[in-house]
């Protein structure tokens, strides 16, 4: 084997090992460890929107589009009834009252797709949660909090995402969202995608120089 099928073998590998490396995702508990693990992040704290602002499923609020899991099927709420950022934050339409009830959740899918996706949630100390993506899930019991009366939940992942879901594992887990970060998955570097292809025309012009090699001793 010659120095350049060597080398086509080499960018193969490359390209398949980078594909593998693709399916791992990082959870993170803490909202510090998580920003020191990322980097140009989009911030919803839901600060922009007033007070009583009826967000039903289906809409789209800073580029998340928003489905809603409650008993009530009223969809979601900007509330100012709990602890947040800004004075605001997302809770559940309930007839009258403005919180997720326990064994609810919602599903925020993205307009492009992502590889971080943190939020804050305002629960009970004792409560549990679920956030899961299709590259991986975070299940949590709040112990102790993030900060204020905040638990973080985490995911980043060199495979990107489209949608996120987050969820109350119990009766008692009520929660409102103070706050949802996400990073928008970069588009590949051109010599990425340059090594992948060569790699790929690589394997196919050895299977094509097999086959007539075959041929020929046949024909000999």
């Amino acid at each position: 084997m010659n120095g350049n099928w060597r080398l086509f073998l080499a960018a193969t590998l490359f390209g398949i090992l980078s594909v593998g490396n693709q399916t791992h995702a990082a959870t993170y508990t803490s909202s510090s460890a998580f920003a020191s693990a990322t980097s140009g992040l989009t911030v919803e704290n839901y600060g922009s929107y007033s007070a009583g602002t009826l967000v039903p499923s289906g809409s789209t609020l800073g580029g998340l589009t928003y489905s809603f899991n409650t008993a009530s099927g009223l969809g979601g709420i900007i509330t100012n009834q709990f602890n947040s950022f800004t004075g605001t934050s997302l809770g559940a339409s309930q007839n009258g009252a403005q919180f997720f009830f326990g064994n609810e959740g919602f599903t925020v899918t993205f307009a492009s797709a992502v590889t971080a996706f943190g939020l804050f949630a305002n629960v009970n100390l004792g409560t549990s949660f679920v956030l899961s993506t299709t590259a991986g899930s975070l299940a949590q019991t709040i112990n102790a909090y993030d900060t204020s009366t905040f638990g973080f939940f985490g995911i980043t992942s060199a495979t990107p995402f489209s949608s996120a879901t987050f969820t109350s594992q119990n009766a008692i887990s009520t929660f409102n969202i103070p706050e949802i970060e996400f990073r928008v998955a970069a588009v590949p570097e051109p010599s990425t995608w340059a090594m992948m292809i060569l790699g790929f025309v690589g394997v196919g012009f050895m299977a094509y120089r097999r086959k007539s090699k075959s041929v020929s001793m046949i024909r000999a």
